[in-house]
Formats: C-alpha cells, structure tokens, sequence
C-alpha cells in the first residue's frame, strides 16, 4: 500500500475543522481564536528531533517575520508530548509554538495520517483568515510558496 494519503480533505476551499488543543505550555489554541484576524500554517510532521522534521521547521522560523507580517502565525503539529515539543523548541530556538496532537485528533480531523494510521504523512496546510483551506501539500512544500499561496488569498 502507498504512504499517499488517499482522501486530500478538507481540500483547498473547504471549511477548515476547528480544534482546540493545548500548545506546548499547556495554553489552550483554538482556530475558531483565529478566525478573521490572522491565518493558520499547519506543519504535520512525523517526530521531534528528526533531521527532516527540523530541516523543514527551521525553514518556517527562518521565514517567521514574513509570515508574521502576512497576519499568519504557523505552529507544528504531531503526537509528541510537552516535554518533547518544548526539548524541540529549545533545540531549534523555535518563535513558534508546537500543538499537542493528543491521540491524534487534529491529524486525523485533516487527514494527515498515513493509511496504517498510526503516523503523520508530512503535510502543510495554511487557512485563511476566513477559516478556509487556501493551501494544502503533502511533503514540506518551501515557506516562499506557502507565503505565495498566502498572498494570492483571497480570505478576508
């Protein structure tokens, strides 16, 4: 069987499904919080402390004042516990934070698991500030084309 996911919603246009999870501080973050204010990046990722997990992290934080100055605010997404997500951030010197995936909920809701279903299948998502899915890829597409995607919104 292919890693491929095989159903890619929501899709780019549909409504993105709303969570609320705790970040790695224990902060409640909601998307519904986020909604006509600023835009979401998803980072799915497979595991803290990876070498591909960080290349592709490190890339967003290199990148963070440009999404930060496009009302965007990026946060990664796994299975990880506290301890190791904050053990990451400290590692990477992350201005992001990294969601608490707890039992899969957020992954699963944006079907982002490989199809044995027990581990994430890289993939970015960016929603609009209207909470719409305005970008959507498998793998660790470069922050220039999610800031393109972004710009090219139209998600007031």
């Amino acid at each position: 069987m292919s890693d491929a996911i095989q159903d890619p919603r929501p899709a780019v246009g549909d409504d993105a499904p709303d969570f609320s999870v705790k970040g790695t501080n224990g902060d409640p973050i909601s998307l519904k919080d986020f909604r006509g204010k600023k835009r979401v990046v998803l980072v799915f990722y497979p595991q803290d402390m990876t070498s591909g997990c960080s290349t592709q992290l490190s890339a967003i934080r290199a990148t963070i004042d440009d999404f930060r100055a496009a009302d965007t605010e990026p946060f990664g997404v796994n299975e990880g516990d506290a301890e190791s997500h904050a053990q990451f951030i400290s590692e990477l010197d992350l201005p992001f934070d990294l969601l608490l995936d707890e039992g899969f909920a957020i992954s699963t809701a944006y079907n982002t698991l490989k199809p044995e279903g027990n581990r994430i299948q890289r993939t970015v998502v960016v929603i609009g500030k209207n909470g719409k899915v305005i970008f959507r890829q498998q793998g660790a597409p470069p922050p220039g084309e999610l800031l393109e995607a972004i710009s090219m919104a139209g998600d007031e």
